[in-house]
């Protein structure tokens, strides 16, 4: 993977300021869910806390402390207004949806995910067919209302089976679904106090959800490079890199006021309207991933901080305390999920390079009803000097994410052979071979498991190849 380019602080200085104040109030197309659109991997090395804390890091850092002052300022000027009150007031009459929207919601993409046998999120291929039968079950749980508790505990099972099958690294991606599962199981209860904590649940999951992803963006700069580098129309003119720390900073910025409590409802418009425009650009794949959260955002929008817990924000009364609370906390939060996601990757990585130097195997897939087969395996220069590889496989699923993970006999990626050379990993059915020398290629690709196991019919590795000629 490249290097992320060096920013000139100098140079950048009133641009940060725009980009992060901007960036609270107007649209930013980057929250698009990065790996569900890039070419990623555990094997990418993952940059260390340290190496993050650049000087435009720490004054991202400072003017997100200062944003927040203002907001905590903000929230006390509006509620002193009678037209914020009464459109509150008119939300609330709204809350009793809140339930039916969730039901609503997270059934369909439940029955989506058991249609094209997925886990949860278009990303995660099921590894085995009964994962996707339980969401049928769950998505039809949802229909009744006094079963709808039943599938909030489903939903957790679910997530903690997830988490066995695709790491916790990974499913903290993941984490709102949690909160949905929170929010569905406690509907049951007849204790008020049980039922009060639907709301905290989800305010809080999808708070770390967003920075836990806001920190992806800074420890796999390349991940979102890529994504910057195929839609050059998102950066709006600036540099990629500038942009990607300050979307980053948005992001994390956004799920820490979700965490403390503050203007949720404004913050649930915006975050909402903003994933809406993000499906202009990223298509239904972006529907149905985000599906869940735009139905969180709408509950958010319709409950406010909620009747029975108080959110963090107010534990203080007066102003001043307010503010202290709110800019010195996002501080404290910022090291402590800095640290933690860092020291994560650290350890997914080293893990991953571990499984790959150490179990290569092979294994003949003869006995599976199924097996994977290469349908077609196509190469063409894409008009700008770069020779592009499509590959078309039944019954296998491109996994990036399990890359050094367990292996399972219908998923992992491919090597990528130029005359008999390795020459990398196919980790989607598509691959940039670069420019390639004047003459005769065969190209190859064979399956691999997640974990660098070659996968074989018989004595035959599951391969195919492309012979071309590049003038």
């Amino acid at each position: 993977m490249r290097s992320p380019r060096k920013i000139n602080l100098k140079n950048h200085s009133v641009l940060i300021a725009g980009a992060l104040l901007l960036g609270l109030i107007l649209p930013n197309t980057t929250f698009a869910h990065v790996k569900w659109f890039s070419q990623f991997s555990f094997l990418d090395e993952p940059r260390r806390f340290v190496e993050i804390l650049t000087p435009v890091y720490l004054s991202m850092v400072v003017l997100t402390v200062i944003v927040i002052g203002v907001m905590v300022y903000l929230e006390r000027t509006l509620s002193a207004q009678p037209w914020y009150s009464n459109l509150n007031k008119w939300l609330s009459d709204r809350q009793p949806y809140s339930m039916l929207i969730m039901r609503i919601a997270m059934g369909a993409v439940l029955l989506i995910n058991w249609a094209s046998d997925a886990v949860l999120t278009p990303e995660l291929g099921a590894p085995n067919p009964w994962f996707a039968w339980l969401q049928f079950i769950l998505a039809i749980g949802l229909m009744f209302p006094k079963t709808t508790w039943l599938t909030g505990g489903g939903l957790l099972v679910l997530y903690l089976l997830s988490v066995f099958e695709f790491g916790i690294f990974h499913m903290l991606d993941y984490m709102h679904y949690v909160g949905i599962g929170i929010f569905f199981l406690v509907s049951g209860s007849d204790n008020e106090r049980i039922r009060g904590l639907a709301l905290p649940a989800l305010y809080a999951t999808i708070g770390f959800s967003l920075i836990w992803l806001g920190y992806e963006k800074l420890v796999y700069p390349d991940w979102a490079l890529y994504l910057l580098e195929q839609n050059p129309q998102l950066t709006l003119g600036l540099n990629p890199v500038f942009f990607l720390q300050s979307a980053a900073f948005v992001e994390l910025a956004l799920g820490y006021l979700l965490i403390i409590g503050l203007l949720e409802r404004p913050l649930a418009t915006t975050i909402t309207l903003v994933f809406f425009l993000t499906t202009l650009i990223f298509g239904k794949l972006e529907v149905i991933g985000h599906t869940p959260l735009h139905a969180a955002l709408i509950v958010f929008l319709f409950n406010g901080p909620g009747a029975f817990y108080k959110p963090p924000i107010a534990i203080h009364e007066r102003l001043n305390w307010r503010i202290a609370f709110g800019m010195t906390n996002f501080v404290i939060l910022m090291v402590i999920f800095g640290l933690a996601y860092t020291g994560s990757a650290r350890w997914q990585y080293d893990t991953a390079v571990a499984n790959l130097a150490t179990n290569p195997a092979i294994m003949d897939l003869s006995d599976q009803p199924i097996p994977p087969e290469i349908i077609d395996l196509k190469a063409f220069e894409n008009g700008e000097g770069n020779w592009i590889l499509n590959a078309e496989i039944d019954h296998w699923a491109f996994t990036p994410e399990l890359v050094g993970g367990p292996v399972f006999p219908s998923q992992g990626y491919a090597t990528v052979y130029d005359n008999g050379q390795p020459v990398g990993r196919m980790l989607t059915p598509w691959f940039d071979l670069g420019e390639l020398t004047p003459g005769k290629h065969t190209l190859a690709i064979v399956l691999n498991g997640n974990d660098g196991t070659d996968f074989t019919l018989g004595t035959e590795l599951i391969g195919k190849q492309v012979e071309i000629i590049v003038e």
